[in-house]
């Protein structure tokens, strides 16, 4: 991985080789195609690679907006109850991150989305986002 405080100019180079003005302009084909989750990734990326470029910023700010709005029509109401689909022994085999799997642990079948939401101690795009990561891997669904 690159050193992100190394890394200076337009020209800098990831490390997968990638410059920011190609993770930028792969950036907006994504967002023309309205895939949004991979466009905030690249601008993350080409945003931690020239910090001195302010606007990257927010692209994604207003990225992770649209993608918070998108995360909650998907989930719907709060008080919505989540409930675990896959069998518990079958879990390991989506190879989930830490964080994803510390926030299908607190889905037990009684708690909301809005309460499993303020327990995580995640901002709420990160908890939005695995949530609702889980619901359209279909590992999670809701309670009649």
């Amino acid at each position: 991985m690159t050193n992100v405080g190394s890394v200076q100019g337009a020209n800098a180079r990831s490390g997968n080789g990638h410059s920011v003005s190609t993770l930028i302009r792969d950036a907006q084909q994504l967002l023309r195609g309205r895939d949004f989750e991979g466009a905030l990734d690249l601008y993350q990326m080409a945003a931690s690679l020239d910090p001195e470029r302010i606007e990257l910023e927010g692209y994604v700010d207003l990225l992770r907006s649209r993608l918070v709005k998108g995360y909650r029509e998907r989930i719907g109401a709060a008080g919505r109850v989540p409930k675990l689909l896959v069998p518990v022994d079958q879990i390991t085999r989506f190879n989930l991150p830490a964080d994803a799997g510390f926030v299908l642990s607190l889905i037990d079948g009684r708690t909301s989305f809005g309460e499993l939401l303020s327990v995580t101690s995640m901002g709420p795009f990160e908890a939005l986002r695995i949530v609702a990561g889980l619901l359209d891997a279909g590992i999670v669904g809701v309670a009649p």
